[in-house]
């Protein structure tokens, strides 16, 4: 595999707080505000650790200069690429939202419903971005050999468009997810298949301890992963743990006493777990910390493996070669044998999430359940579809965050695993 950190600059002037609207900046070569260059750092200090073989930026000085901060630490130089340079936004460039929106209504409309379709004024269109921005990639990945890590840095279009794209999202879904400023969005590409996988979204706890939400007062939805047990991947040789009811084990307690420190200061209004008992293991801590009690649903049970559970993958492969063939291409086609399949899990965790959003309005939840639902909420709510379950990753107590908001659902975080050991 080949990684991929995306990352998008640091605050300029024109990058306004959230709420206050924005200016459209595209190719407009803004500088590095002073936040803008302490937040550079602050990731600078978040990447130090990783062994990165590369940084590509965009040409603009934003980028370039924030790509600067994160190659320092790794003796590297910064590579521009002009694909990786933002908009031109034409006539709307170094206007407010709000005053695009007033002189161009129809236009403005469609490009907060499907941006791909726009051609801007005396500018860019969304999909020739696209087109660019995904050559760019592909252009770096040639240039480099499975194991090595890239640091790419951009612009909020760019960043957005690469996100949904290399997913596999829908172009609407443009909107509905966060790219905040020097955030790391990270995939995996497989050079002998040319997939990529979702490693994490919108990650930037090196800027800020609370996590994001959207704006309005949907339900804020914290999804966790439970921490590790003597049958995951890192602990030994996988099984297919399912229904069986496992502890955590050393590393995972280890996880949960990690989780909740990190969460002991957000917001959280109820506690919902599997009920199996590495779930509500791995919430203990938190709900001591929160001093509320932890409720369990049915809706975040494991997948009913059926057969296969218990057994490792080399021994489900040799004893159903066909079925877990299937599985490990198709997996939306599969139902266990004496189990279920992956269609079951989301009905059960779709009705759940309706139930939380009625009965917890404007207040966060925490809920944790297990890799197989927590991948089958991330396909769901980013529309990847069911055969994506392999293309997303889950680490053991990593969060993912979502929010309703304008009658849709957001996706604010996928796999943040920040501070957990």
């Amino acid at each position: 595999m080949i990684r991929i950190i995306l990352v998008r600059h640091g605050r300029t002037a024109w990058n306004l707080p959230e709420g206050q609207g924005q200016y459209f900046r595209g190719t407009t070569d803004l500088p590095l505000a002073a936040e803008g260059v302490a937040q550079a750092e602050a990731t600078a200090r978040r990447l130090a650790h990783l062994r990165v073989d590369a940084v590509y930026a965009s040409p603009l000085q934003r980028a370039a200069r924030t790509a600067a901060f994160l190659a320092a630490p790794h003796g590297l130089d910064v590579q521009t690429l002009p694909g990786l340079s933002s908009m031109s936004y034409g006539d709307w460039a170094g206007l407010l939202t709000t005053e695009v929106a007033e002189r161009w209504p129809e236009l403005y409309a469609q490009y907060r419903t499907d941006p791909f379709a726009v051609q801007v004024p005396g500018g860019d269109c969304m999909a020739g971005l696209r087109e660019r921005a995904v050559a760019a990639v592909h252009e770096v990945l040639a240039r480099h050999a499975a194991g090595d890590c890239l640091v790419l840095v951009s612009h909020e279009a760019v960043c957005r468009t690469l996100a949904v794209t290399l997913a596999g999202m829908p172009n609407h879904l443009y909107w509905r997810i966060r790219q905040g400023l020097c955030n790391l969005t990270a995939f995996d590409y497989d050079p002998a298949t040319g997939a990529f996988s979702l490693v994490q979204m919108n990650d930037a706890c090196h800027l800020e301890s609370s996590l994001p939400r959207a704006t309005g007062d949907g339900t804020r939805i914290l999804l966790i992963r439970h921490g590790q047990t003597a049958w995951n991947e890192g602990a030994g040789e996988e099984r297919f743990r399912g229904r069986t009811d496992l502890p955590l084990d050393a590393s995972g307690r280890a996880q949960a006493r990690a989780l909740a420190g990190k969460l002991k200061s957000e917001p959280i209004a109820a506690l919902y777990v599997s009920p199996l008992l590495r779930a509500r293991q791995t919430i203990e801590p938190l709900a001591a910390e929160l001093g509320l009690p932890i409720r369990s649903h049915e809706g975040l049970l494991d997948i009913n493996y059926g057969d296969f559970q218990g057994r490792t993958h080399r021994e489900a492969a040799a004893a159903y070669p066909d079925l877990y063939a299937l599985w490990r291409s198709a997996p939306s086609g599969v139902t266990f044998p004496g189990g279920e399949g992956l269609a079951a899990v989301r009905g059960r965790l779709l009705a759940l999430l309706g139930e939380l959003v009625a009965a917890h309005p404007g207040q966060t939840v925490a809920l944790v359940g297990h890799q197989v639902v927590n991948k089958v909420a991330v396909c769901t709510l980013l529309e990847l579809g069911l055969d994506a379950f392999w293309r997303v990753c889950q680490d053991t107590c990593g969060i993912d965050l979502f929010q309703p908001s304008g009658g849709a659902w957001h996706t604010l975080q996928v796999n943040d695993t920040c501070g957990l050991p």
